[in-house]
């Protein structure tokens, strides 16, 4: 419907213009927990993959001090110059404001709710988390809130094009093949070596 499209400027680099859908979708969870942070909170994202990646940068360009963990170190390198600290192995928890939840597993998920500290936002992000066995008498004795986010609304694809300038895109706007060749494309993500690829009509 013509009330979901947004009008680009005539120069406006197309290829970013593709990624406005998963930045709006960070822009709009940090507006969920925005009233958690403030000046120069520390944030643990775990999870360096698109959303991950998105997060930690957004979150940087606001001047809060970003660490990222994710397994996958060549990941990690697409930030090293972005955020504080990055890291292979997922520890500290209890030292973040708040925690980005972005790989969707169980596993991490569990950690997150285990070692975050009192009074933490936890924000999940990851999709889908299955099924999983927790006390969550912890969560009130502790006082942690937890924010889930999906999706995006017109004020956060503005505010994605806005922002998308300012990021660094590159390691997602470097590999594009025709439309045609979708299922290569597909084959080639699934290799986990790219983080996004473009297809051109």
């Amino acid at each position: 419907p013509g009330t979901a499209i947004h009008q680009l400027d005539t120069n406006y680099d197309l290829r970013l213009a593709a990624l406005a859908e998963p930045v709006a979708v960070v822009l709009r969870a940090i507006r969920r927990v925005r009233n958690r942070l403030t000046n120069g909170s520390s944030v643990g994202v775990v999870g360096a993959g698109p959303i991950g990646n998105f997060c930690a940068q957004i979150l940087s360009l606001e001047g809060h001090k970003v660490t990222v963990f994710d397994k996958n170190s060549d990941r990690l390198e697409l930030l090293r110059d972005t955020v504080s600290h990055t890291s292979t192995e997922i520890e500290g928890l209890n030292k973040f404001d708040l925690i980005v939840e972005a790989t969707g597993t169980a596993e991490a998920l569990i950690m997150v709710l285990q070692n975050s500290k009192v009074d933490s936002t936890i924000l999940l992000l990851g999709f889908p988390y299955a099924n999983i066995n927790y006390n969550f008498e912890e969560l009130v004795g502790l006082e942690k809130v937890i924010v889930g986010s999906v999706g995006a609304e017109s004020q956060d694809f503005r505010a994605a094009l806005k922002i998308l300038p300012k990021l660094n895109m590159i390691p997602f706007i470097n590999t594009i093949l025709p439309l045609s060749e979708f299922e290569t494309a597909w084959k080639l993500l699934k290799t986990g070596k790219h983080m996004k690829i473009l297809l051109k009509p």
